[in-house]
């Protein structure tokens, strides 16, 4: 590992946001103060004492945080004083691990273990997990075993009501923004629409399908009246989660008075999904396809991804709309993954810290069920075993550009609306939010988070004043 790779890092990690600022931007202005250090300055502040120690002369993972901190702990509380010591151990014991110093690595792992705790508070949880998918990285390249007892007794292992699942976003400031940009582009697209056909690539809560249907009751007396709207769920998963998601919206529906059907289409494999499986009447009803989070998981899979995509563009939407992770921890190189991931996930355990409980049993299913799973996947595995690869969104406009799609700027409702979570939601105004180009970005003090945009397939293109040139439409 060579210092020029960290200080490219550096400069990664140091400049969160670089899209141009806009009138729409807004960040963390006016915020109340938090009496402690956020799991972000305690890494940072961690990792300046590790560098400034006479006795760390190679560079190694810490040296990628290089940041202008005052080494010097002495004026902070007792709790924010081991927290920054607990970081330490975990930052030295990555570094020991990417120089493949196993013994010194575990030792550290070991003390990281003994001082962290899935029910202590945020940086204890972060390291838990973190330490938890180190100790198994050592044990995939030396082939021994080196599990604590407790490391197999996880919390959150089994799968969460929809209920728990709906509580734990209804939360975070950062989800109502995602998930009200996505409903307000989808609606706009559908204003004149008596039929409404919605395809959820992987649907969770069905939230957002809540939300879509209070907007269509919503509409003036004098627009159109929707006739049905239709979702259709795409599962290669566990059915049941996803029918009861479906029971819920259903209900919903019937109390508002809306035609309503849903339905799911139940794969094995993405590879063996097809357009006819979707039932889309075309030429009768307006299509949006909604993903969350849907492609993240393919990116390693990219026959996968293909083929879905394919299919998508088959059925002919008037919109597709991408929610999706706004990370950069797919690097093959271990030390450069190891830190994007630390600081996005340490802000996701902050922004869990505060809007949540330290007992809430939607905490646990979050960090333990599902965060805890995803830093294992991302520190200990590799190759295909490697499934959760986070990217930015230029990574994913290139990609939906590869199958004639353009990106379609969000209306000015959505970032109004963005704007007043950020305004008013509890935590509200701990979020960040950058236009970049066309789309949304969305963090948690200052780390970005989550990406919001919006895409449409080329329809049609014709000859122009006669000529032999063709000028492409979108419509």
């Amino acid at each position: 590992m060579s210092s020029a790779t960290f200080q490219l890092l550096n400069h990664r990690v140091v400049h969160s946001f670089t899209a141009e600022p806009s009138n729409d931007s807004f960040n963390v202005v006016g915020a109340r103060v938090p009496t402690s250090l956020s799991i972000d300055e305690t890494i940072r502040l961690a990792a300046s004492r590790i560098v400034g120690c006479s006795d760390s002369d190679r560079v190694g993972i810490p040296s990628l945080l290089n940041v202008p901190f005052d080494p010097s702990i002495s004026g902070l509380s007792i709790e924010d004083q081991k927290n920054v010591e607990l970081a330490e151990y975990l930052l030295s014991s990555a570094d020991r691990v990417s120089s493949r110093q196993y013994d010194e690595a575990i030792s550290l792992v070991g003390l990281c273990d003994c001082l962290s705790s899935p029910k202590g508070n945020a940086v204890q949880r972060v390291v838990h997990y973190f330490a938890r998918g180190l100790r198994e990285r050592v044990e995939n390249e030396t082939g021994r075993n080196y599990s604590s007892p407790s490391s197999n007794n996880e919390d959150g292992d089994r799968l969460p009501s929809p209920s728990i699942v709906l509580s734990a976003q209804e939360r975070f400031p950062y989800y109502q923004m995602q998930q009200l940009a996505a409903v307000q582009a989808m609606l706009e697209s559908a204003a004149s629409a008596r039929r409404i056909h919605g395809i959820d690539l992987k649907i969770k809560s069905g939230l957002h399908w809540i939300a879509f249907m209070q907007a269509l009751e919503s509409r003036p007396a004098e627009g159109p009246r929707v006739e049905i709207l239709k979702v259709t769920a795409m599962c290669t998963g566990a059915v049941e989660p996803v029918r009861a998601t479906g029971e819920w919206l259903t209900g919903f529906a019937k109390s508002k008075g809306l035609n309503f059907c849903f339905k799911i289409v139940r794969v094995e494999d993405v590879l063996d999904v097809r357009g006819e499986m979707f039932r889309v009447d075309q030429g009768r009803e307006a299509v949006m396809v909604y993903s969350e989070h849907a492609f993240v998981a393919m990116i390693g899979q990219p026959d996968r991804m293909e083929t879905l995509m394919r299919v998508v563009r088959g059925l002919n939407p008037q919109l597709m709309v991408v929610t999706e992770t706004e990370a950069n921890n797919n690097s093959p190189q271990f030390s450069a993954r190891f830190v994007d991931t630390l600081f996005h996930y340490g802000a996701v355990f902050d922004s869990v810290d505060a809007c949540m409980g330290a007992d809430d049993e939607s905490r646990t299913f979050m960090e333990g069920g599902i965060m805890g799973r995803m830093i294992s996947n991302i520190v200990a595995r590799e190759g295909e075993e490697r499934v959760i690869r986070g990217v930015k969104l230029d990574v994913w406009r290139a990609f939906f550009r590869r199958f004639e799609m353009v990106e379609r700027r969000l209306g000015p409702v959505a970032w109004q609306q963005a704007r007043l979570v950020h305004e008013t939601a509890p935590n509200g105004e701990f979020c960040t939010v950058e236009r970049d180009g066309k789309a949304m970005v969305i963090g948690w003090k200052g780390t970005p988070l989550v990406s919001v945009s919006t895409w449409k397939f080329f329809r049609s293109a014709r000859l122009v004043n006669g000529s032999k040139h063709l000028r492409i439409e979108f419509e």
